[in-house]
């Protein structure tokens, strides 16, 4: 089992209404995408969690809000409820770093943080159940 389908088990026994909708792109729009989405995106067409979204390859392909706002470095794939965009690099950092999410209201340029989906989504997942108390 991939370390992708791993944590997507742990994500659905901790929140039971995760939803996964089916892949629906051909392999000429997964060549488009960031090398650690693909493996997302061949078996998914997009993801609702209770901390976020993960877009359709299709929606955030053609949004031109995101790539005027983050040009040929970054790839807006999804977004939480509140401030946060989820964002991978087309190429790594020096460290291998690809992933992130970056509040649109800091000041600071986004920088990479993860550098696998599973590790940021678990990441996300753990922040909105440290929230969930307050």
């Amino acid at each position: 089992m991939t370390e992708l389908a791993t944590c997507f088990e742990e994500l659905r026994d901790e929140f039971p209404d995760l939803e996964l909708s089916p892949r629906t792109c051909g392999d000429d729009v997964l060549e488009k995408l960031p090398e650690p989405l693909r493996e997302f995106y061949s078996m998914y067409d997009c993801a609702d969690f209770p901390f976020g979204h993960i877009f359709s390859p299709e929606e955030a392909l053609n949004d031109p809000i995101a790539k005027q706002a983050f040009g040929d470095e970054w790839f807006e794939f999804g977004c939480d409820e509140y401030f946060s965009f989820w964002l991978c690099r087309f190429e790594p950092d020096g460290e291998g770093l690809w992933l992130t999410s970056w509040d649109h209201d800091s000041e600071a340029d986004p920088e990479p943080a993860f550098a696998d989906l599973p590790t940021l989504l678990r990441f996300l997942a753990n922040e909105y159940d440290d929230q969930t108390w307050m």
